[in-house]
C-alpha cells in the first residue's frame, strides 16, 4: 500500500512542476474575426495555409492560423508565369501605374500607408448576344450587396462614359473640353437613349430662350421633375453614383466629382426619393423664398441669360432683388454658371471683382489666363487659386443631391455636412436641405434607431 502511495505522489509532484497548458482560442475574437472575411478569389494563402490546404484570411502581418499557432507568417513571392492571369491592381490600373503585382500588397501600395491593394479578376466569359439585353431596354433590379473585395464588372462593353465619371477618371485632363464618348444623364440619374432629345426634366432649349417667364417661376417648387420611367422603389445595380450633368451647365468640380464616385449608393438615399421630398419642402414655403431657394434647369438657364446680358427686366422682383442684394455673377462663357462672391470679396473695387472673376472663368472653362507675364508663373498660380476661390457656385436643384453625397459620404453630423458644402465652394445649400438629407440616408437612420433604443 505505501508504494503506489509514494508513486502516485511522486508522480504528483512532477506534475505541479510542469503543469500541461492547452492554448484555447477566444471563440469570441475568432467569430469576430471569421466575420470580417472578404472573398480573396485570386489572391493565394500563406505557406502555411496553401500548404495545409486551410482557410486564410490574409491578414497582415499575421493570418489567423499562424497568429493561434505562434508561428511566422510566410507569403513566396509568385515566380513570373505567375503573373500571367492576374491584372494590375485596382488602384495602380485605375492611376495607369506599373504595378509589380506582388503579393500579398504590391510595391505602389506599399509606399503609400492604408491603401487597399486589391486585384480584380478578368472578364468571365461573355454572355452570347442572343442572350443579352441591350441597355436601354434593361429593367430596374433590386439592389444586392455584395461582400466580396472584388467586383467582375457586368457592364456591357459598349457601354459608354458619362461626364461625371470621365471627369472624376481624368483629374489631370483639360477642363471645359470633354471626351467625345460621353453621354448626358437625367435627374433621375439614367441615361438617355441616341433616339431622345438632348434635354433635361421636359422640354429645355437654352439657345432660343430668353429669361424665364413668371408663370415658370411660379411653379417652381409646386411639383418634382419628371422623370423618363415609371419609378417602382427599388436600387438599381450601379457600381457608383451617376452625378447629374447636362452639356449647357457648368458640371460640379473635379474634387467633388471624384469624391461621389467614392460614395456606396448602398449607403446614400435615393435620388428619387430625395428630389420627391425636397420639392415638397420647397412647395411649402412662402412665394419670397420659394422663388430664390432652388433653380429648376429653365429657371436657371434663363437667371444666367438675364445676367450675362445684363438685362434683369424680364426678372420678377424678388429674383431682382436677390441678384442685386447678392451681387450674383456669371462664372463661365461656356456653360450656365452664377456665382456668388465669398464675404471677404464681397464688398471690393469693381476692377478687382471682374479680375477675380475672370480668373474663376479662366479656371471653370480650362483656358489660359494671363494676367501676369510669362516669367512670374508662380504669382500667376497663386492669383488663379485667389480667383478660384473668390466665389461659390450656385447649383442647379438635381445637382443638391450631388453636392449632399459628396459631403455626407462619411456620415458625419448636418453642420459637419454643411462645412464640408462651404469647404467645396458650393452655396444656396440651407440646413433643412441636409436634414432631408440626413433623415432619407438609410446609415443615419440605423444609427439613430440604436440610439434610441
Amino acid at each position: 500500500m505505501t508504494e503506489p502511495r509514494a508513486r502516485s505522489e511522486s508522480l504528483g509532484d512532477s506534475t505541479e512542476d510542469n503543469p500541461l497548458t492547452i492554448r484555447l482560442p477566444n471563440p469570441r475574437s475568432f467569430l469576430a474575426r471569421q466575420s470580417q472575411w472578404k472573398g480573396r478569389r485570386g489572391k493565394p494563402r500563406c505557406d502555411h495555409c496553401r500548404l495545409n490546404n486551410l482557410k486564410c484570411d490574409r491578414v497582415l502581418p499575421t493570418c489567423n492560423h499562424c497568429s493561434w499557432a505562434n508561428r511566422e507568417c510566410k507569403y513566396t513571392p509568385l515566380p513570373t508565369p505567375a503573373h500571367r492571369g492576374i491584372p494590375r491592381c485596382d488602384r495602380c490600373r485605375f492611376h495607369n501605374l506599373k504595378c509589380d503585382r506582388n503579393l500579398p500588397v504590391c510595391n505602389h501600395c506599399t509606399e503609400d500607408d492604408g491603401a487597399e491593394c486589391n486585384y480584380t479578376p478578368k472578364k468571365r466569359h461573355k454572355v452570347p448576344t442572343d442572350h443579352a439585353q441591350s441597355i436601354k431596354d434593361r429593367t430596374p433590379v433590386p439592389y444586392v450587396t455584395k461582400s466580396a473585395s472584388f467586383l467582375v464588372t457586368d457592364l456591357a462593353d459598349d457601354e459608354k462614359y458619362s461626364t461625371g465619371n470621365w471627369i472624376a477618371e481624368h483629374p489631370e485632363g483639360p477642363k471645359g473640353n470633354l471626351s467625345t464618348n460621353i453621354h448626358e444623364i437625367d435627374s433621375t440619374g439614367s441615361q438617355n437613349s441616341d433616339n431622345e432629345d438632348d434635354h433635361v426634366d421636359g422640354d429645355l432649349s437654352l439657345s432660343n430662350q430668353g429669361g424665364p417667364s413668371r408663370n415658370d417661376q411660379s411653379k417652381l417648387g409646386s411639383n418634382p421633375p419628371e422623370t423618363r420611367y415609371q419609378y417602382d422603389g427599388t436600387r438599381l445595380t450601379i457600381r457608383h453614383i451617376e452625378p447629374w450633368y447636362h452639356s449647357d451647365f457648368a458640371p460640379l468640380p473635379r474634387s467633388v466629382l471624384q469624391g461621389i464616385r467614392t460614395a456606396s449608393p448602398s449607403e446614400m438615399p435615393v435620388r428619387h426619393d430625395y428630389d420627391k421630398a425636397l420639392w415638397k419642402f420647397l412647395a411649402d414655403l412662402p412665394p419670397e423664398l420659394r422663388e430664390v431657394s432652388a433653380f429648376a434647369p429653365d429657371v436657371y438657364g434663363g437667371l444666367a441669360q438675364a445676367i450675362e446680358k445684363g438685362d434683369t427686366t424680364t426678372l420678377t422682383e424678388r429674383v431682382r432683388s436677390w441678384v442685386i442684394h447678392h451681387h450674383v455673377r456669371t462664372g463661365s462663357r461656356k456653360y450656365r454658371l452664377l456665382l456668388l462672391p465669398r464675404e471677404q470679396y464681397f464688398v471690393i473695387r469693381p476692377e478687382k471683382e471682374e479680375k477675380l472673376r475672370n480668373e474663376f472663368i479662366a479656371d471653370v472653362d480650362g483656358d489660359v489666363f494671363l494676367s501676369k507675364p510669362p516669367s512670374a508663373n508662380s504669382q500667376g498660380k497663386q492669383a488663379l487659386r485667389e480667383g478660384a476661390n473668390a466665389f461659390i457656385r450656385v447649383p442647379v436643384s438635381p445637382q443638391i443631391y450631388d453636392a449632399l453625397v459628396y459631403a455626407h459620404k462619411n456620415h458625419a453630423t448636418p453642420s459637419a455636412t454643411l462645412t464640408q458644402i462651404r469647404q467645396a465652394g458650393i452655396g444656396c445649400i440651407t440646413w433643412p436641405m441636409i436634414e432631408l438629407f440626413h433623415r432619407l440616408c438609410p446609415i443615419c437612420t440605423s444609427r439613430s434607431k440604436v440610439v434610441t433604443h
